[in-house]
């Protein structure tokens, strides 16, 4: 070669040299492209990313529902047919009864009566395809030279087993290695019966197609780094899918390592919600299921209560997943910046719950924002104590609550994984609130209720499911497990009304959405009464009148029906008094039941507790008189009927009666008046100062004679308060204004809820 020729094309390199330095890049880089990542467990330093990336962009191989390509899993000869006739585009071939093991049903027809039709796959001596069995080594030697119809270019090959090689597939593999497709194992080997991975068989299915032109090789690919939230991991084994068809814009699956089984579904519909529930089995057995519980709310949002029970000594992984595409942008808002601090009490003990994960917030490309309000998972186990008479208490032992959300964002794709984790004998349970619309409308608002919940942590619900949300109970309750983390459905909680007053205060979408699933979970509750009955025994009223669960909680109901009352008026519900109606007339029937306390001709006090299978009379409270007398004032208000006038008279009758006996020397209410007419107990902080004002408003309105003994009873409750500095609600504040007693706030702190 000439000397002037050798110059000037070092001249020429060295002059790229400098132009790929000047531009920043070297020539490597310059021959790559960056693109977004599709799978998490194909990135930037696997080694056959670019063979992956190649043949999934031309939609010859795929990976699975949760973003992963599961590169070393085992490749079976049904699967390695079906891919090898979409790379070679064969033509379809009629279904015939060739294979034991392939039906004109099964997800191998295509591939295998393709495949066998070319010559590529011949099947096994036994009559089957073989299907379920591994590819290995030296099968995909043969199969890969029959399908690209490779010669025999006459060079010597030689591998240190080739002795291990079968003898029908000696050929395969010294045509394969001629044509540079398999180079063999490092140590001399070709390694002829090892199964073959899903990343191997693409890498020599890709060299061939490049060898024989089929398609040209791309460029090196360089993946965008992803975005991950909470602990994301990705699973490297084989894992069963099942699709759940809860939503038109994301697909929604349940991922286990047991196999998964679609059972059916069914439709339940609530007065303002409906209900659709998807049940899955798992790993064949009929007691180890999965309910999916999606409750379609009427603003358009949707609940997704995610159910594992397992009776069996089975440890079992399932994992709700969520991919959703034309995400510009993902934001998880966390609870945990604000700190819970833990305090245990004699009445309830330690409680162990704390707070949902967060907000999840997604951002189109149009800049529209949804959010998913996130929750935690809850493991437990069901307990039912029987007793004599046939009833029943429930609760739950709370074994656990764990962070159950991760994800990961690849470009516009974003994956959500929700897992729920089985020891066995037990429930596990998950839930996720999802909305096309921002839940809170400022960040401001958001970070109030995460303080609030965390302050409050013990009066907020947390841990929903579809039958109602579940709270730490007092542990005055039965069955109580030994660990004393017994949990269970209150009433007082299942209806929301902290959440009605902020929802009335500021209208953010999260609080509708929140009472609209109380009212669902109050619909399962009560089942087909009309009335709801505590499904969980206190030990102490067992141990004063013997009383067991079921029975009517008079406070519970009456907190009820006000709240499907005022929820059902800022609605604009036709049903908004149908339970106020329900419950008065429960307590009007009292009488003629012989289930009162009577004081005198006309005056008389209702019990606290309605037995359903027992005949006992229970106490009398101050709290929970006043509240049932002030729904009997407000029935009759609303529909009129003298009835509920009269029976409310013979209460406030009785408190006349009574009210010096109920006015303890120290200026507080006696908590109670036992059928004996003996008056005990210390009284609520709050509580019970809250209804008296309330029983003034009430009366002030239908009969002002009537109130001198309420403003009696709240100038003493105040008084006594007030020397003792136990503060005041923010109900009791408002109230006293209300009245024109503004003088009596007693002295102390200010609180949302009652003590």
């Amino acid at each position: 070669m000439p000397q002037s020729i050798k110059i000037s094309r070092i001249a020429q390199v060295l002059f790229l040299s400098i132009i790929m330095i000047l531009v920043g890049c070297s020539s490597t880089e310059a021959e790559s492209r960056q693109i977004e990542q599709s799978f998490t467990d194909i990135h930037n330093d696997f080694w056959a990313k670019n063979e992956v990336t190649q043949l999934v962009e031309m939609e010859i191989i795929n990976g699975y529902p949760d973003k992963q390509f599961r590169p070393s899993v085992e490749v079976s000869r049904g699967q390695a047919a079906n891919l090898m006739a979409g790379a070679l585009k064969l033509p379809e071939a009629a279904y015939e009864p060739i294979f034991k093991d392939v039906s004109s049903k099964s997800s191998h027809l295509k591939g295998a009566m393709a495949t066998y039709k070319a010559g590529i796959f011949l099947g096994k001596e036994d009559g089957t395809f073989g299907v379920g069995d591994s590819l290995t080594r030296e099968q995909m030697a043969t199969v890969i030279t029959r399908a690209f119809n490779l010669q025999d270019t006459g060079e010597e090959i030689h591998f240190s087993d080739e002795n291990r090689i079968s003898e029908s597939h000696r050929e395969g593999v010294k045509i394969l290695a001629q044509h540079g497709i398999t180079t063999g194992k490092e140590d001399g080997s070709f390694d002829p019966k090892t199964p073959v991975n899903r990343a191997t068989y693409v890498v020599f299915l890709h060299r061939a197609m490049v060898k024989t032109g089929m398609v040209e090789e791309q460029p090196s690919v360089e993946f965008k780094p992803a975005q991950t939230f909470g602990t994301y991991e990705a699973i490297r084994a084989e894992r069963n899918f099942a699709e759940v068809p809860v939503s038109e814009n994301a697909k929604t699956y349940l991922r286990s390592n047991q196999y998964v089984q679609y059972v059916g579904e069914k439709t339940v519909k609530h007065p303002h919600a409906t209900d659709k529930v998807y049940t899955y089995k798992f790993g064949g057995i009929p007691s180890v299921a999965v309910h999916v519980t999606k409750r379609e709310l009427p603003n358009g949002d949707y609940f997704l209560f995610t159910e594992l029970k397992n009776d069996q000594r089975l440890p079992i992984t399932v994992d709700l997943i969520q991919t959703e595409n034309g995400v510009t942008r993902s934001l998880l808002h966390t609870y945990d910046r604000y700190p819970i601090k833990k305090v245990t009490d004699d009445t309830f003990g330690f409680d162990i719950t704390t707070y949902p994960t967060g907000i999840f917030e997604e951002t189109s490309p149009e800049g529209t924002r949804s959010q998913k309000m996130i929750g935690k998972s809850y493991q437990s186990k069901a307990l039912t104590k029987t007793y004599a008479n046939g009833s029943e208490s429930h609760t739950r032992e709370l074994l656990s609550e764990k962070e159950a959300f991760s994800g990961v964002k690849l470009g516009d794709s974003q994956l959500s994984v929700y897992r729920l984790q089985s020891r066995g004998y037990d429930i596990v349970d998950q839930w996720i609130l999802v909305s096309k619309e921002p839940l809170f409308s400022t960040k401001q608002e958001m970070d109030g209720w995460m303080l609030e919940s965390a302050i409050n942590y013990k009066k907020r619900n947390k841990w929903y499911t579809a039958q109602g949300p579940y709270n730490k109970m007092a542990t005055t309750i039965e069955p109580m497990p030994t660990s004393g983390r017994g949990y269970g459905r209150n009433l007082l909680l299942v209806k929301e009304d902290r959440v009605m007053a902020k929802y009335l205060e500021t209208k953010e979408r999260y609080y509708e959405s929140l009472l609209y699933n109380s009212y669902a979970n109050l619909d399962v509750f009560r089942g087909n009464a009309t009335y709801w009955e505590t499904e969980v025994t206190s030990t102490y009223l067992k141990g004063l009148f013997g009383l067991t669960a079921p029975f009517v909680d008079t406070r519970f109901n009456e907190q009820i029906a006000l709240f499907l009352y005022n929820g059902g008026k800022a609605f604009g519900h036709s049903d908004y008094n149908v339970g106020l109606k329900n419950y008065a007339d429960l307590l009007v029937s009292q009488r003629k039941k012989g289930n009162i306390t009577s004081v005198g001709p006309n005056a008389y006090y209702i019990p606290d507790y309605f037995p359903s299978k027992q005949n006992v009379k229970t106490h009398t409270s101050m709290n929970h008189q006043l509240g049932g007398m002030n729904i009997l004032l407000l029935a009759y208000k609303e529909f009129k009927d003298p009835v509920y006038l009269e029976t409310a008279n013979s209460i406030q009758a009785a408190l006349v009666k009574d009210v010096d006996k109920w006015i303890r020397p120290d200026g507080d209410i006696w908590y109670k008046v036992s059928p004996d007419h003996t008056f005990v107990g210390r009284d609520y902080t709050h509580l019970t100062l809250e209804d008296l004002i309330h029983s003034y408003e009430m009366w002030s309105d239908i009969d002002p004679s009537k109130v001198p003994v309420f403003e009696k009873m709240i100038r003493s409750k105040a008084g006594y308060m007030d020397r003792n500095q136990k503060g005041y609600t923010t109900k009791i504040k408002n109230g006293l204004e209300r009245i024109g007693m503004p003088e009596l706030l007693p002295a102390g702190t200010e609180h949302t809820d009652a003590l």
